[in-house]
């Protein structure tokens, strides 16, 4: 039987069981392991974590456990600028893009109505999601600790949160994109860029009754979808406006 005592830091307390949040924690294994599969017992997926120590020393997430070992998990450097430091999360992605499991649709739509680029189909298992964000460098998000725990996985997060509103506010919390977002511009439906509906188009593809009381229309260039700004888009409009965008 391998004893270790572990501690987890900042926000990978969110993770854990109460009785073992912001204080050390014994935990026993059967056999030898790494650092890595050693994350998964504890459900801390490896990509929430930047920085950990073993006895005080900075290791890769190859690093067998041993008995007796000190474990401290972060999730930030922070300011810390030390470059015999292992740093363990992949190299932030160049844009921010992500993909969704099937658990968060209607957080998609939200992200999808600030501009950001969010892939999202409701049915796509764990391997093809996997395999789409590695090819396409986006991040999952996910309310699935297990998806995040395959090896695979580089860019990932759990998300804390249950309700649509609540996971948006974490959101914007813990990636803080305000430089990317660029509200209407994708389709809430395909994530599709919106662009204007040509002149020529309107009449042929606009209800008379809408051609008549609206200016502007727009279409999804995927899907095709059409879009104006009705009572619908004040409404979302407000929301907008509320979450500070």
């Amino acid at each position: 039987m391998i004893e270790v005592q572990c501690q987890c830091h900042g926000r990978l307390n969110e993770l854990l069981p109460p009785s073992r949040r912001h204080r050390p924690f014994t935990h026993r294994l059967k056999q030898v392991m790494s650092l890595q599969q050693l994350l998964i017992p504890l459900r801390v997926p490896h990509p929430e974590v930047d920085l950990a120590l073993i006895n005080g020393d900075s290791v890769p997430l190859s690093r067998n456990i041993r008995n007796g070992d000190r474990i401290h998990l972060y999730p930030d450097t922070g300011d810390l600028d030390d470059p015999s430091l292992v740093l363990l999360r992949a190299r932030p992605l160049q844009r921010p893009r992500f993909i969704l499991d099937v658990h968060l649709g209607r957080l998609a739509r939200r992200l999808r109505l600030l501009g950001l680029d969010t892939w999202y189909r409701n049915h796509m298992d764990d391997r093809p999601i996997i395999r789409l964000a590695r090819l396409q460098g986006r991040t999952i998000l996910t309310r699935d600790r297990g998806l995040l725990q395959q090896p695979e996985v580089t860019h990932g997060y759990y998300m804390r949160a249950t309700s649509p509103d609540r996971q948006l506010h974490e959101f914007l919390a813990r990636f803080e994109p305000w430089p990317w977002l660029n509200p209407f511009s994708r389709c809430s439906r395909c994530n599709g860029l919106i662009e204007r509906l040509p002149e020529s188009e309107v009449r042929r593809r606009v209800p008379p009754r809408l051609y008549l009381e609206f200016r502007d229309f727009f279409r999804c260039s995927c899907c095709d979808q059409i879009y104006w700004q009705g009572s619908h888009y004040e409404r979302l409009r407000r929301y907008i406006d509320r979450l500070g965008v």
